[in-house]
């Protein structure tokens, strides 16, 4: 299972792969345009101040994948993430801290 919720709350199940569509617009609305120099970064951490647990850059097409190796050495419960993106020397926060919640597997 993989949700993200109105809050920007994701929920991943442990093991499964999610699959993230980056695109980026001012405050009002106006679509920027994502340069081949820039970078996008997608991070989680226990707490906005623990260790990285997970942290993948946006490939060429602008998407987020995580896979399922990068979730199976981590405890479920609830995390903290956000996205970043530089361009240049100027990092800007595109998704503020938001929650990322890792859940059981069944099967």
């Amino acid at each position: 299972m993989f949700v993200i919720n109105k809050d920007k709350k994701i929920i991943l199940t442990k093991g499964d792969t999610a699959t993230i569509h980056v695109a980026v617009q001012d405050l009002e609305g106006k679509k920027y345009d994502i340069k081949p120099t820039d970078v996008i970064t997608f991070t989680v951490k226990r707490t906005p101040n623990s260790n990285v647990s997970i942290q993948k850059e946006a490939d060429s097409e602008h998407f987020i994948v995580i896979r399922p190796a990068d979730t199976s050495d981590l405890q479920c419960g609830l995390y903290c993430y956000d996205v970043q993106l530089r361009s240049g020397d100027n990092i800007y926060t595109i998704v503020p801290m938001s929650y990322f919640e890792l859940r059981n597997e069944v099967s």
